[in-house]
């Protein structure tokens, strides 16, 4: 077997993990549209917020919860902080909700762009052996 085959799983490592870390980069830029395209996270920031509002009272400890159950203001307490976690996510800059997702997604994002390349040179590994063995 010609050695130069080898190049393509190892093309196709690179193929993937550059990809996936293009698509990760463009999550968050451009952070102003350029020829029509604009990071998903600025340009939908706005609905982001509003979606981290809703869930966040989700998460937070049982005796949370039990403030919605107090009659006549339990449910505007509820909505007054939803309001202020969906305004305090409108208030950052782009940069800092960049940051801010990195933090907490700095692992799982790294995790994607390898997968990324072991995807790439698994898909080399199958041409490889179709071009070699068909």
């Amino acid at each position: 077997m010609d050695w130069k085959l080898l190049l393509i799983p190892i093309i196709g490592f690179f193929i993937g993990y550059i990809t996936n870390y293009l698509v990760i980069v463009m999550l968050f830029h451009p952070k102003r549209k350029i020829f029509g395209i604009q990071g998903i996270i600025p340009k939908r920031k706005a609905v982001l917020a509003k979606k981290i509002s809703e869930v966040t009272p989700d998460i937070m400890p049982p005796y949370f919860k039990k403030i919605e159950k107090i009659p006549i203001i339990g449910k505007m307490v509820i909505e007054e902080f939803k309001k202020a976690v969906e305004t305090q996510v409108n208030s950052l800059s782009d940069k800092e909700l960049e940051l801010l997702i990195h933090k907490v997604f700095k692992n799982e994002m790294k995790f994607i762009v390898w997968l990324g390349g072991v995807i790439g040179l698994l898909i080399g590994f199958l041409q490889l052996l179709i071009v070699v063995y068909l």
